[in-house]
């Protein structure tokens, strides 16, 4: 791990491969977030499961909860290079087995298996950035890591939309799979020595004990409770109510068990940070799901032209997470992420007021194209603030909390707005009611955003010591 004092730059000789490695893998993962959910509304109408689209994207993050629980005890252990390979052959065989599918539940199979690696592979990237490079340095690296979205999100919804139209949509999948299998190899020896460099202490904390991470137990009973929600929120499924109730029974037993003690409450400091990641990246990752559906199915766009307003909005985030991450800041970081919620905010309202019938259909995209700049302040502030304040034998279980908390935020909203959208559906006869529901969801969440980011502050140095207890 670099000192505290002067550190070299991202691509100096001593970080040069490391940063490659790590800014590889998010191309990798951007293009593939952006294709496939620019397919994805082409997909589940091909085999015919529209009422199960929010089960395609729920149970990938489902799935990830496990996977970020895993990879979290096993970066702390051994470094992140073992998790972060394993995550990635989870990710590439997944989109595989998805762009094979012929029927819905082998491609909901394949989206589980991809949502576990991603889980892991986000997770790793974290600790790749806390145990690799001194504090200086982190904002820039979040700021590089942002900017790997951008040719990605130029070239991943047209490339996308084009083979689709052209082709199949399964080729997208198949494509995925080939550029996941190519990181593998490329990246497996610059990881592998920096999972030997970085595993510092092999999970000793300092009291002598060997950090597990988060408990993999509760991890699989809040995996099990959101699939549930998820399986009774489908349209015509059997013993909808009673999967509800055990859902939300094995949620509020276990998932204070994941989470940093106060996060619910949102207590000061690291417990606030995860809150807001998940309060955020929840609301953002609702419109994002459904923003290409409305654009396709009720405004009658194309694949690509609908996919361009994923290209928009990662621009914009790439374009505020450049500005956070200037070495001279004119505001504290806590404002900045303050400031991000506020616009975030103001994007999703701008979103909602795009399925009124009276307004262009283009308000839709470009709310997602706001929303994104507010990503783009808050969600890098986020990650350097909690590393910023993590030890550096917790930095996997408190990254671990911040992806576990995006996944399950998001996860639940993807659920309500599933059912919200096909009971407007059944009940007004026609889709704009449903999107008003789901975009109406993802405002009044977005607005919870501000509140949270006005307690990131950490506190006294004697009360932080309790901040990362699970």
């Amino acid at each position: 791990m670099t000192g505290t004092t002067a550190s070299p730059g991202l691509l100096s000789r001593r970080h040069r491969a490391c940063t490659l490695a790590v800014s590889s893998t998010f191309v990798l993962v951007a293009f593939a977030g952006l294709a496939l959910s620019t397919v994805m509304p082409v997909a589940v109408q091909e085999l015919d499961g529209l009422g199960l689209y929010a089960l395609a994207f729920g149970g990938f993050l489902t799935t990830g909860i496990i996977g970020t629980v895993l990879a979290g005890g096993w970066a702390d252990r051994s470094g992140p290079a073992p998790a972060l390979l394993a995550g990635l052959l989870c990710f590439s065989g997944g989109a595989l087995l998805s762009g094979l599918a012929t029927a819905l539940p082998v491609f909901l199979a394949g989206r589980y298996v991809q949502g576990f690696g991603g889980g892991a592979v986000t997770v790793a990237l974290y600790v790749v950035v806390g145990r690799a490079y001194a504090a200086e340095l982190r904002p820039r690296m979040f700021s590089l890591i942002t900017a790997c979205w951008i040719v990605p999100s130029m070239v991943g919804p047209p490339v996308a939309g084009a083979v689709a139209e052209s082709l199949s949509w399964h080729w997208v999948f198949h494509g995925i799979a080939v550029l996941g299998a190519v990181a593998l190899v490329l990246l497996a020896r610059p990881l592998a020595r920096l999972g030997a460099d970085g595993a510092g202490d092999g999970g000793q904390g300092a009291g002598g004990e060997r950090v597990s991470g988060l408990r993999v137990v509760p991890a699989l009973a809040v995996a099990l409770g959101a699939g549930l929600l998820q399986y009774a929120g489908t349209p015509a499924a059997p013993w909808r109510l009673p999967a509800a109730v055990v859902g939300l029974v094995l949620l509020v037993v276990w998932l204070r068990r994941l989470l940093p003690a106060g996060a619910l409450r949102a207590r000061r400091g690291i417990p606030a940070l995860v809150l807001l990641r998940g309060v955020a990246a929840g609301a953002y990752f609702t419109m994002e799901t459904y923003i290409p559906l409305m654009l396709v199915n009720e405004r009658q766009w194309s694949p690509g032209t609908a996919g361009m307003s994923l290209t928009g909005a990662a621009l914009t985030w790439f374009a505020a997470s450049w500005l956070q991450g200037r070495p001279r800041l004119p505001w504290p970081r806590e404002r900045v992420v303050l400031i991000g919620a506020i616009v975030h905010g103001a994007g999703a309202a701008l979103t909602l007021s795009g399925t009124l019938r009276t307004m262009p259909a283009v308000t839709v995209a470009v709310g997602l194209v706001v929303a994104g700049f507010g990503m783009g302040l808050l969600l890098p502030g986020v990650g350097v603030l909690t590393l910023e304040h993590s030890p550096t034998d917790q930095q996997g279980r408190n990254s671990a909390s911040l992806q576990l908390s995006d996944s399950l935020s998001s996860v639940l909203l993807v659920v309500l707005c599933g059912a919200l959208f096909n009971m407007a559906h059944v009940r007004a006869g026609q889709d704009t009611a449903a999107f008003a529901a789901v975009f109406a969801t993802a405002l009044a969440v977005a607005a919870a955003a501000g509140p949270v980011a006005r307690r990131i502050t950490v506190p006294h140095p004697e009360e932080k010591k309790d901040l990362a207890t699970l």
